[in-house]
C-alpha cells in the first residue's frame, strides 16, 4: 500500500506539470521563493485533518495534504503549525486560527522536494502590522553578505477558499547550505531554548506522527504507514586589549537576561561550561544533519572553549561573518534572538571546524521585542548590542573586546548607514514591498490587523532605518553614546509597527496587554490545565521570595508562601534557574530593579508557562476563511 500510495503520488504530480525539473536541481528560489514575486499556494487538506491540526497546534504534529504551488502540485506533503510564544499567542486567541505552518515535502514521500526544497515555513507576520519586518531584516542580512533563506510573500488558499498572505521562508537545512556554500560538507546547529513542542521549524524533527482520521485519497499514505524522516581561517587572532563594558544602563537592558530559564544554561549562549557535551546538551540536540556524529559535536565544545579564553578565535571562527551578522542585527535592534538573552532563533553552520551564525525567525526585529519607547529604539547602543551583560554573548563580547575587530564592526555599522540607508536602497525596498503586496492586505481573509494600520506602519518603517542610520552615525563619532541609550530625538512611533504587547495581536496574544497577562482562564488555556496562572502581582511577590533564597533550596515556609501565590514548585524551579542566568536586572544584579523590569521577566515566565498550558488539549471555537 505504501509502494502504490508513492507511485500514485508521483504519477500524479509529473502528469500535473510538464516542466517540472528534478528534486537534485535546486531553482526552487526562482520558480517558488522569488521575492519579487507573489507565491501563490493552495492547501488541500481533509476538513477533518485541518480541525485536528487546529485543535492540537501545541503538539506541532504533521498530517498529510497537497500543495499547489504556482501551479504545480505536490502530494503527501506533511503540515503542521509551527511557532513558540507565536503559537501560543495564536492557540489562546479564540478568534482567530491564523497559525504559522510548515510544509515538509519529504514527510510521507521519501526523497520528495520542491524543485529541490525540502521545506518551507509560512510566517503569519504576527507582531508586525507592517508585514515587512521578516522581509526587510533578511535583505539587510543579504546585503552585508551573510547567508539567508530565500524568501517571498505567499498568498494563500485553503481548500480553495482565500486564507491570508503570509511570509514563505526557505528553512535552513541540507537545500539551504548546499545553495549558499556549494557543499553538504559541515555540520548545521539550531540551538533552541525555548522549544515547547518538539519542532523547531527546520532542525532535527521528529518525523510524522500516526494519522488515522481518513481513508487513503489521491496517493496519500497515511502518516502510521509513513517512512519516518529525521531531517576557514587558521591564523591566530589578535590578543584582546580593550576591556568591554559589562552591561549597559538598566535601561538599555530591560533587565530580561532570561537565558538560564529558557536553556542557556545548556549552551546555546555559547558560554564555556567544561568539555563535557552534556553542557551544551541544546546545541548538541539541534543539530540539523542526521549525519552529526558525536566526534563532529566535539568541534562545538572545542570553539567555545576558545571562544571563552578568547585565543584562536579566527582559527574556530569567521569573524569577519559573525562581526557582519551582528552589525545588521544591532541596526534591526533584533532582541529575539542570540543577542536577546533568550539564545534562540539562530543557526551555527560548521565546515571544517569554521564556524558562522546564521539569522532565522526575524519578524521581532526592528525593535518588536522588549522595547515599547521610539527613543529608545532608535537610539539602542551600538557597543552594548545585546540584552543582559555583554559577557553572557560571548559570540560578540569576545569579539568587542578586539580593537581590530571592534574596529571592523563599526565600518560595517557604518556601511549600513551610508549604503544602505542613506543610498536610497532601504527605501527603494519598502516602495517595492508596498506595491506587491499592498492589495494583497487589504484583502486579507485571516489578517491579524487592519488595513489602516498597515498604511500607519509602512512610513513608520522609513522612520525607523532613517533616524537608526542618523543615532549611529551619531554613536560612531562620539556624539551620542555607545553604551548606553543616548538622546537623539524621533517621530517614530514604535506602537504603529506591532510588537510583544503593542495592540492588536502581539505575542501574548490577542489584545491582552502587560497588565492582564497573568489572568488567563483555566479552561480558555487548556482544557485540562489545572488551574489558572497566578496574576502580575503574585509572580511579581513569588520573584521576591525566590531572590531572597539567593540561588540556596527553598526552605518550607518559602515554598508554602509561594503555593499561597499561586506558583507549584516546577514555577519556583524556572524563577530560580532564571535568576541564576542572571535574569533579575542587568548583569545579574537585583538591587534596584524598576517596575518596567520586573514586568518584562514576569511577561517572559508568563509566556513559558502559556507554552507549557497549552500542551493539554483544548477546545476553540472555530475560525473559517472567508
Amino acid at each position: 500500500m505504501v509502494l502504490v500510495g508513492i507511485l500514485i503520488g508521483t504519477i500524479t504530480m509529473t502528469d500535473n506539470t510538464s516542466d517540472l525539473e528534478t528534486t537534485t536541481q535546486t531553482n526552487y528560489v526562482e520558480k517558488v521563493l522569488n521575492k519579487d514575486k507573489i507565491t501563490e499556494i493552495d492547501i488541500d487538506i481533509n476538513e477533518t485533518d485541518w480541525d485536528w491540526l487546529i485543535a492540537n497546534a501545541s503538539k506541532k504534529e504533521p498530517r498529510s495534504c497537497n500543495i499547489t504551488i504556482n501551479g504545480t502540485t505536490f502530494y503527501n506533503v506533511g503540515i503542521n503549525p509551527k511557532g513558540n510564544s507565536s503559537l501560543t499567542s495564536i492557540a489562546s486567541d479564540d478568534t482567530t486560527d491564523r497559525f504559522s505552518l510548515k510544509l515538509d515535502f519529504g514527510a510521507y514521500v521519501e526523497g520528495q522536494t520542491c524543485f529541490g526544497l525540502e521545506k518551507i515555513a509560512l510566517n503569519n507576520v504576527i507582531s508586525d502590522t507592517s508585514y515587512m519586518k521578516e522581509t526587510l531584516s533578511y535583505d539587510l542580512f543579504e546585503f552585508m553578505g551573510v547567508a539567508t533563506p530565500a524568501y517571498s510573500y505567499s498568498n494563500i488558499k485553503l481548500n480553495g477558499k482565500d486564507w491570508g498572505l503570509y511570509t514563505a521562508v526557505e528553512v535552513i537545512d541540507e537545500s539551504f547550505v548546499e545553495r549558499q556554500f556549494g557543499t553538504t560538507k559541515g555540520n548545521l546547529y539550531k540551538p533552541e531554548s525555548m522549544d515547547m513542542g518538539g519542532d523547531n521549524a527546520g532542525g532535527n524533527d521528529r518525523g510524522p506522527m500516526p494519522n488515522n482520521a481518513n481513508e487513503q485519497k489521491n496517493g496519500e499514505i497515511p502518516a502510521s504507514d509513513a517512512k519516518e524522516q529525521n531531517p576557514g581561517k587558521t591564523n591566530e587572532a589578535p590578543k584582546a586589549t580593550e576591556e568591554v563594558p559589562k552591561t549597559a544602563d538598566k535601561e538599555a537592558q530591560g533587565g530580561m537576561d532570561i537565558g538560564g530559564m529558557m536553556g542557556a544554561g545548556k549552551g546555546a549562549d555559547l558560554k564555556y561550561t567544561g568539555d563535557s557535551a552534556s553542557n551544551y546538551s541544546t546545541i548538541q540536540e539541534g543539530a540539523v544533519f542526521k549525519t552529526t556524529s558525536d566526534k563532529d559535536f566535539e568541534k562545538v565544545i572545542k570553539m567555545i572553549k576558545n571562544l571563552d579564553s578568547g585565543s584562536n578565535l579566527e582559527k574556530y571562527l569567521d569573524v569577519d561573518e559573525i562581526l557582519r551578522f551582528f552589525a545588521a542585527n544591532t541596526f534591526l535592534v533584533n532582541l529575539d534572538g542570540y543577542a536577546g538573552g533568550m539564545y534562540h532563533n539562530y543557526y551555527l553552520y560548521e565546515k571544517d571546524g569554521v564556524f558562522q551564525i546564521l539569522p532565522w525567525d526575524l519578524n521581532m526585529s526592528f525593535a518588536g521585542m522588549s522595547m515599547s519607547d521610539g527613543t529608545k529604539a532608535i537610539n539602542f547602543p551600538i557597543d552594548m548590542p545585546v540584552t543582559g551583560a555583554l559577557e553572557n554573548a560571548p559570540l560578540i563580547g569576545q569579539l568587542l573586546k578586539v580593537p581590530e575587530y571592534k574596529e571592523l564592526y563599526h565600518s560595517y555599522l557604518k556601511e549600513i548607514s551610508e549604503k544602505y540607508i542613506n543610498s536610497g536602497v532601504y527605501e527603494d525596498s519598502i516602495v517595492k514591498i508596498d506595491k506587491l503586496i499592498n492589495g494583497y492586505v487589504k484583502k486579507d481573509a485571516t489578517a491579524l490587523y487592519t488595513y489602516e494600520e498597515y498604511t500607519k506602519a509602512t512610513p513608520m518603517m522609513l522612520t525607523f532605518g532613517l533616524d537608526r542610520a542618523k543615532s549611529i552615525d551619531a554613536q560612531l563619532e562620539g556624539k551620542q553614546p555607545s553604551t548606553t541609550y543616548g538622546t537623539m530625538a524621533t517621530t517614530l512611533d514604535l506602537s504603529s509597527l506591532g510588537g510583544m504587547e503593542m495592540g492588536g495581536k502581539g505575542i501574548i496574544g490577542g489584545d491582552n496587554k502587560a497588565a492582564d497577562i497573568g489572568k488567563v482562564d483555566g479552561d480558555k488555556a487548556g482544557g485540562d490545565a489545572k488551574s489558572a496562572m497566578p496574576d502580575m502581582a503574585n509572580m511579581q511577590s513569588a520573584m521576591k521570595i525566590v531572590q531572597e533564597a539567593d540561588g540556596k533550596e527553598l526552605t518550607a515556609e518559602q515554598k508554602e508562601s509561594l503555593k499561597a501565590l499561586g506558583v507549584d514548585e516546577d514555577m519556583a524551579s524556572n524563577l530560580k534557574n532564571m535568576g541564576a542566568g542572571g535574569g533579575f536586572g542587568p548583569g545579574g544584579n537585583t538591587g534596584n530593579q524598576s517596575i518596567m523590569q520586573i514586568g518584562m521577566i514576569v511577561l517572559s515566565v508568563v509566556l513559558l508557562l502559556l507554552g507549557l498550558l497549552f500542551v493539554f488539549k483544548f477546545k476553540r471555537k472555530r475560525f473559517r476563511s472567508k
